[in-house]
């Protein structure tokens, strides 16, 4: 499901950049670029984590118009020259067969993947034969890992690591991808990208710099052959225009040299409205930033298991709110009974004291007036002691538990709740439920025995909190309706 934007990190053997947008997805919120010294990253691997994560520091306190904090949600685009995109078919299978089958298919490609990998997958259509079409996307799992490093090593919460080339197509407007078999080519600073993508899905990715394009004879000579390699792949779906992207400063100078190639050539226009700054410039880490508020395919490659631990640390978050929230309940239900029973024994005195003076006046005088008092006491006094039965007794079931729970045993909470109709503590309608942790789960059957041998507990119910543990055991015991 699509949430808020999260800060979008990018980074190139070049640079570094870093983008927010807007949660409406129209304006850049915040934007920083820095050049990195030579040899910090090389093609794409980081070879000095300590002198780059000084450098990511200050960029990040730099960043206008407000600086990056420690906490904030980042998705890491990692350069498009240490990704292995792979296209495969499937036959058409329903519902879980289908995901067995790709699983089946990525596995068989893993030896022909560059050594240990992390992958992740997405559907991308079907081809003329009706055959499901798979991309595969996998990043050395050693690349991952020391982005993951360098980044949560500063306090950033880690969400997302993808290929730039996902990144590059999500910020341009999905008006001008729909229906449409494309090539980009992405202008950075330094290196173009070369996209070959339908209905604004990408199919083949291929990354070079400034001196591989030279030596392959220039843009067009580049071009050219990008266009011939995707046709040869996919005759069913050519080339129709070429879509120039990225935020070079020689993009129009280029787009306009591509026009020798026969085929229309469109400029890129980004998600952003046209009246935002810097609006015909397209980052890459522009789309990192929108990976979390949008719900175009895309691909994750952080490790699964760092991903269900999150999950597990965000339940267990959520489980400590829940817990706190009912030991406060106890807390409070505890301090009322006793606040109700300090209030009866109050009432109870002055009742008392109130009797005194009447029957004092009642024997200095036999009017009708003070015989009348005297009724309306004795209707109070019958009155206080209803109250009393109904709020005393505590101290015997806190005996009760107090001699039946044994060594080995703690008991968290306890709360009984009366029946409001009821005129005693101990009533059928009334309900309880006893909280608490053992060392082992022989114990806490033995005193759910002890405790169904006491007529004020004969109706509790036993629930344990895990059944798959044997030491260290959560218990709760719950009243169920008398009959």
């Amino acid at each position: 499901m699509a949430s808020k934007p999260s800060i979008g990190i990018y980074f190139t053997d070049d640079y570094i950049e870093v983008s927010e947008i807007s949660s409406d997805l129209k304006r850049l919120v915040r934007f920083n670029q820095t050049p990195l010294p030579t040899g910090l990253i090389v093609n794409g691997e980081i070879r000095d984590p300590a002198r780059l994560s000084q450098v990511l520091i200050r960029m990040l306190s730099e960043t206008q118009p407000s600086p990056i904090s420690a906490g904030m949600d980042v998705v890491v685009g990692i350069s498009d020259s240490r990704v292995f995109l792979r296209e495969f078919t499937l036959p058409k299978l329903a519902g879980r067969d289908v995901d067995e089958a790709i699983d089946w298919q990525v596995k068989s490609l893993l030896p022909v993947l560059p050594g240990e990998v992390e992958t992740d997958r997405i559907i991308i259509g079907k081809d003329v034969s009706g055959l499901i079409e798979v991309l595969l996307a996998a990043i050395p799992k050693n690349i991952i890992k020391a982005y993951m490093g360098l980044v949560r090593g500063i306090g950033l919460n880690l969400v997302s690591v993808e290929p730039a080339v996902f990144s590059n197509i999500r910020i341009i407007d999905p008006g001008q991808l729909k229906g449409k078999n494309q090539l980009m080519v992405f202008l950075g600073d330094g290196a173009t990208e070369f996209i070959y993508l339908t209905n604004g899905n990408p199919r083949l990715s291929d990354f070079l710099t400034e001196q591989d394009i030279e030596s392959k004879g220039g843009i067009l000579t580049s071009v050219r052959e990008y266009v011939k390699f995707a046709n040869s792949k996919h005759p069913e779906r050519p080339v129709q225009e070429l879509l120039v992207s990225g935020f070079s400063s020689t993009i129009v100078e280029i787009a306009n040299r591509l026009q020798e190639t026969k085929l229309p050539v469109v400029m890129a226009k980004s998600r952003l409205t046209p009246d935002a700054q810097n609006h015909n410039l397209l980052h890459t880490s522009h789309g990192l930033s929108m990976k979390t508020a949008v719900s175009e395919l895309s691909v994750n490659l952080l490790p699964a298991d760092f991903r269900l631990e999150e999950v597990r640390g965000g339940v267990l978050g959520v489980w400590r709110v829940v817990l706190s929230l009912l030991s406060a309940l106890t807390v409070l239900g505890a301090v009322a009974m006793i606040f109700l029973w300090q209030s009866s024994n109050v009432r109870l005195d002055n009742l008392k004291s109130l009797n005194q003076q009447y029957r004092a006046e009642l024997v200095a005088s036999s009017s009708a007036e003070l015989i009348r008092r005297t009724e309306e006491i004795n209707k109070l006094t019958d009155r206080l002691i209803l109250l009393r039965g109904a709020t005393g007794g505590e101290d015997g079931l806190l005996r009760e538990l107090q001699n039946t729970t044994p060594l080995g045993i703690t008991l968290t909470s306890f709360v009984y709740s009366r029946n409001l109709g009821g005129a005693r503590l101990i009533d059928k309608t009334s309900t309880w439920l006893i909280t608490g942790n053992a060392n082992s789960r022989q114990l806490v059957l033995d005193f759910y025995d002890s405790l169904l041998r006491l007529s004020d507990f004969s109706n509790g119910v036993l629930y344990f909190g895990s059944l798959e543990k044997e030491t260290g055991i959560t218990f709760r015991i719950a009243s169920q309706a008398r009959l």
